[in-house]
């Protein structure tokens, strides 16, 4: 089971990494909006043109939260299928 859930939770970090590298804002807010909104509440910037450091926390916190919400998907995915096999 927690072979599984690594896999996963690296499945969606890589998958939010990959949105990332093609530069996608729209489709990372689409596929990760949880994760979106919080890096958005937790990231500001003055007003000017962001520093590499905020981006670098802004792009960290969307593959953290996409990895933790496959994960998230995962435990539920595992519940519902050990509940329909009893």
């Amino acid at each position: 089971m927690r072979k599984w859930l690594l896999v996963l939770g690296l499945a969606g970090a890589a998958w939010m990494s990959f949105v990332l590298y093609l530069g996608s804002l729209r489709l990372a807010m689409i596929s990760n909006y949880p994760g979106f909104f919080l890096a958005r509440w937790c990231v500001h910037y003055g007003g000017t043109a962001p520093s590499l450091w905020t981006l670098w926390m802004f792009n960290g916190l969307l593959v953290l939260t996409s990895f933790f919400e496959w994960v998230i998907v995962g435990i539920t995915a595992w519940g519902i299928a050990r509940r329909f096999s009893k």
